[in-house]
Order: structure tokens, then C-alpha cells, then sequence
């Protein structure tokens, strides 16, 4: 028997989700008959964090919006005209759109465009592959598959996508509804690549397991125990970066301390 079963066995919207899930979906077809020389239909999902608490019976205060074939700006905008031709429909549903700009130092790797559609805030983003270098946790981005997006994420709890159109909870990494069943935290890719790349994901894994009260695999375990790993964590990542981590982890239900940040910033 899994030790945290899933409230949910399908997804169940609520009302004012569905709401949103329809228009979204019918501004998707809208868009797709009016580009004719589209190379691919437009798929969205809802990613991440709200896949994750949704299918624990867990609210969510916020959506994040994964798009597969154009930047969130561009299908902000497009919505927003959407919106405009049919305003006995959806009149004032939605509440302006505002750009975020890149900002690596507040972990902001990629533009997105946020919203508000019946009172609840809502992040457009595309689908993206990330590619690091040795120095820095700042990685390029470029368009990528819904699988190529899942599997960068830094937890498998954290890659479940819900699909608008098929209205399906998809596993790119093909454990995440296991582990979320079984109480379980690790990388999609090998633990010691996924913490070199970005060491701030050791601490964020941390702070899951603290959060939701679920165990960190071995691998993981022995991965944020691995010198280059605590060196990494000391080089790329700031203090304010951790201490905005650790503050977030205090204010999980339990605090977990692990030998992995025994030489941390927190020493210097």
C-alpha cells in the first residue's frame, strides 16, 4: 500500500479551473485556425507545483501555464485578443497582462508573463530544455518538449503536467506519481548532475521533504554529501539565495538537517 495515497486517482477541477482550463483551451483552437502555416498545434499545461498539491487535496493559490510553441508574452497577448472578441462570454475574466524579465539573481531564468483569469494569479511560460556551464547556475534556455522540460526540473514530484487539451496528468520522468504516492524526493536525472548544475536544488529538495514530510532517496542523500556538491553550493549560489531557502524551510512543518550542508555558507 502506498504510503501517501493520492486524494485524486483523475484530476478534478474545480469550478472556476474548469472555467479557466475552457477558455484556455478555446483560445487554442482559436489561435491554431487563424495561423495556417503552424508547424504544430498549441498545447498547454498546467506544470509543477499545483499538479503537485492538487493530486495531494492540497490548494493551490497560484497556476503555472506551460506552452509548447511560443513564448507566454506572445500567447498573453493573443488571449487577450481572444478575450476581446467575445466579451459577452468571458468579459472581464482577465485582468491585464505583465512581463517579467529575466533576473538570475532571484532565480528568474526566463521571461514570463503573469495574469490574474477569475481572481487566480496565472504564469504563462514555454516549454524550455536548459543547457549549464561549469561556473554558473545560470543556465541558456531554449524551446524544448514537455519531456525535455519535465526532466530539468529539480524534483520528480515537481515535473507532473496536466494537459488542457486531453485533461490528463502526464509523467515525463515516469516516477513522479509513484514517488508522490510513496513519499519520495529525487532528481529526474542523476542527483549529482542535477545539484551540479544548479547546487540551490539541494536545498530546495530539502525544503520539499520538510514541506510535505517525505523521505530523500539515497542517491540524493549521497549526491548533496559529494565535496564538488558543498563546493558548488558555497561558489555559484549567493547568500541571500540560501537564506531566502532557509527561510522558506523554517516555515515547513519540520526542519531536516543534513550533513550535506554542514559546509555550507552558513560556516563562512
Amino acid at each position: 500500500m502506498s504510503k501517501f495515497p493520492l486524494k485524486l486517482s483523475r484530476m478534478v477541477l474545480d469550478e472556476k479551473e474548469q472555467q479557466i482550463r475552457d477558455l484556455l483551451v478555446e483560445a487554442c483552437t482559436d489561435i491554431d485556425d487563424r495561423e495556417s502555416d503552424r508547424t504544430e498545434d498549441l498545447v498547454l499545461r498546467f506544470t509543477g507545483g499545483w499538479v503537485r498539491d492538487k493530486l495531494l487535496g492540497q490548494h493551490s493559490h497560484d497556476l503555472d501555464v506551460g506552452i509548447n510553441r511560443m513564448t507566454g508574452y506572445d500567447f498573453a497577448k493573443k488571449l487577450q485578443h481572444f478575450i476581446a472578441r467575445h466579451p459577452q462570454k468571458y468579459g472581464e475574466m482577465m485582468k491585464g497582462i505583465h512581463k517579467i524579465e529575466m533576473n538570475p539573481e532571484k532565480s528568474k531564468h526566463l521571461e514570463t508573463t503573469t495574469t490574474k483569469l477569475h481572481g487566480i494569479d496565472i504564469d504563462f511560460v514555454n516549454l524550455r530544455t536548459e543547457t549549464y556551464t561549469e561556473s554558473s547556475r545560470i543556465p541558456e534556455m531554449k524551446f524544448g518538449t514537455a519531456e525535455e522540460d519535465a526532466l530539468r526540473r529539480d524534483a520528480t514530484i515537481n515535473a507532473l503536467f496536466y494537459n488542457l487539451q486531453t485533461q490528463q496528468v502526464e509523467d515525463f520522468t515516469r516516477k513522479g506519481l509513484e514517488d508522490l504516492k510513496n513519499g519520495i524526493i529525487r532528481t529526474p536525472l542523476p542527483a549529482f548532475d542535477t545539484f551540479h548544475d544548479d547546487p540551490l536544488r539541494v536545498l530546495r529538495l530539502i525544503r520539499f521533504a520538510s514541506r510535505f514530510r517525505f523521505h530523500i532517496e539515497d542517491e540524493a542523500i549521497a549526491a548533496m554529501q559529494h565535496d564538488t556538491i558543498r563546493k558548488a553550493l558555497q561558489q555559484k549560489i549567493s547568500k541571500e539565495r540560501i537564506g531566502a531557502e532557509l527561510d522558506k524551510m523554517l516555515n515547513g512543518r519540520r526542519i531536516i538537517i543534513f550533513s550535506a550542508l554542514n559546509s555550507s555558507s552558513t560556516n563562512e
